[in-house]
């Protein structure tokens, strides 16, 4: 599963229940359940959370912390099945049924309709075409409480310019959203027109022309170190994507893009897979020590990949050693190859809203 990486401003979850008391109860128990998961106890976490709505069931906090604990086990299992998913899209939707007009939770939740759709896809289900359709009227939701939310433009242009007629793909309508979202935002826009390229376009010219408007912006600094990659320009990619951290700190995640590049490059170039193999393990452990802190379910994820990558290259004992350092930080870490979407680590009152595509390899 393609995890979401773009971190945008901080949003607040919360509604204000100050003056009421049972709320102010509910809060701090639901930030006990998200320091219990954060610090590797995500099944302690669930507990908690469960015996809070079995007091009271409509508790749309609660209900979305349980969706992003719910999501944290997912990706800490090994079953990735579209059954062991419900759970998490399951609480999503009681979260929007309590708080309709909150339209953080209602993008949480259409991006967990777009996760279960994205595995039935992968896994050729029948039933992938109406889950897509599903996905597209729970973004138009979001878009319904704030026709400026670009993220979700920026999906439902991933689905109707990416997926086939059969599954739901529209590029007429993808047009539509590209050329609304371009008035709104040059960058974004420009991200929505590119989805609707030819696969023959020169990416790294079309993302140098935006430059030329932009100046040295952070995404589109990603957006050009991502073209290159696709080419493959190993030099010219991994320069953009380390300036776009420079330039905004909150992308370091593209160190971990960087890796998983390196790591799909040792089964195209197997010439260079030693040197690939090594240049993965540097930018993990760049990563871990970049600031601010890691908080630990993220360093519990990079420990692991150090553990696939030490285990790739034929070290095993080292691989052993990260994981249990990986799983002593936290035992559900992610074993997901992808980066995973830093929104659920963040406090729940503190929600970042990310975006990358479903549809991109790194």
């Amino acid at each position: 599963m393609i995890a979401l990486v773009f971190l945008m401003p901080t949003l607040c979850c919360c509604e204000d229940n100050s003056g009421d008391d049972k709320s102010g109860d509910t809060e701090t128990s639901v930030l006990d359940a998200y320091e219990l998961r954060i610090s590797g106890k995500a099944d302690q976490a669930k507990e908690l959370l469960n015996d809070l709505l079995e007091t009271d069931s409509t508790n749309a906090l609660a209900c979305f912390e349980l969706a992003r604990t719910e999501h944290h086990l997912f990706l800490g299992g090994t079953q990735f099945s579209a059954e062991e998913w419900r759970k998490v899209t399951a609480s999503t939707q009681k979260a929007v049924r309590f708080a309709p007009d909150n339209e953080i939770y209602a993008f949480y939740h259409a991006y967990a309709t777009f996760s279960d759709a994205f595995i039935s896809m992968m896994m050729e289900k029948p039933d992938a075409g109406e889950k897509v359709a599903i996905t597209c009227d729970a973004f138009q939701d979001v878009l319904n409480l704030d026709p400026g939310f670009y993220e979700a433009m920026l999906y439902l242009v991933d689905i109707y310019a990416y997926l086939p007629e059969e599954m739901g793909g529209n590029r007429g309508k993808a047009g539509l959203i590209a050329s609304d979202l371009n008035q709104k935002d040059r960058v974004f826009g420009a991200m929505a027109h590119a989805r609707l390229l030819p696969d023959t376009t020169d990416l790294v010219s079309y993302w140098q022309d935006v430059q030329k408007e932009t100046g040295n912006d952070a995404q589109v600094l990603e957006e050009l170190g991502r073209a290159y990659l696709l080419m493959p320009d190993t030099e010219n990619g991994t320069k953009c994507f380390l300036e776009a951290i420079d330039a905004d700190t909150t992308k370091r995640y593209l160190y971990m893009n960087l890796v998983r590049y390196h790591l799909l490059s040792t089964q195209q170039n197997h010439d260079a897979r030693e040197e690939h193999i090594a240049e993965a393990e540097n930018l993990v452990n760049t990563y871990l020590q970049s600031s601010p802190d890691l908080i630990s379910s993220l360093k519990a994820y990079a420990y692991g990949m150090l553990a696939m990558i030490k285990m790739f290259g034929g070290d095993n004992q080292a691989g052993s050693e990260y994981q249990a350092t990986a799983a002593s930080i936290d035992p559900y870490y992610s074993k997901a190859t992808s980066m995973p979407p830093e929104m659920i680590y963040c406090r729940p009152d503190e929600v970042k809203i990310h975006y990358s595509s479903f549809f991109m390899p790194f």
